[in-house]
């Protein structure tokens, strides 16, 4: 399933010209930009809106990860669920299978591994969403 229905790529302009223009790689610490481009079907345009959106929502998501309990570890697995998937168009694999962990624990109810876990991969996502951030403003300031 390409990410294409769930972005406005026109809205992003002529970027994916640019990287070929400029042959510009795409290269992101902790991001597989390769990956991320195949499941927006080679598309630059669409894979640079997946990163911005990544960029944009995935701070809080990480946010409301960050207070687990036993009572919100339904909301937890949801909000694991949704980092999970947009680790996976952004590339970043190591992101999205912890989450996909969290999610599964979360769901089984085991408290004590997500927390044994949480902390470590709230401050690794972090570390991603930030080069991703800083890649984007590096290399396209217009829009990041």
């Amino acid at each position: 399933m390409c990410f294409a229905k769930f972005v406005n790529a026109d809205a992003v302009g002529e970027v994916g010209d640019a990287i070929k223009e400029k042959n510009m790689a795409i290269e992101i610490p902790g991001l597989d930009a390769g990956s991320g481009l195949g499941l927006c079907d080679g598309n630059e345009k669409i894979y640079l809106n997946s990163l911005r959106l990544f960029v944009s929502s995935t701070p809080e998501s990480l946010e409301k990860m960050q207070s687990v309990s036993q009572e919100t570890l339904e909301k937890y697995s949801v909000t694991a669920h949704s980092v999970k998937s947009m680790s996976e168009y952004a590339g970043a694999e190591e992101v999205r299978k912890t989450a996909k962990e969290l999610e599964a624990l979360a769901k089984a109810g085991d408290l004590a591994a997500v927390l044994a876990k949480n902390d470590a991969f709230i401050k690794y996502a972090r570390g991603i969403v930030e080069g991703v951030r800083t890649w984007l403003a590096q290399n396209h300031p217009d829009d990041a």
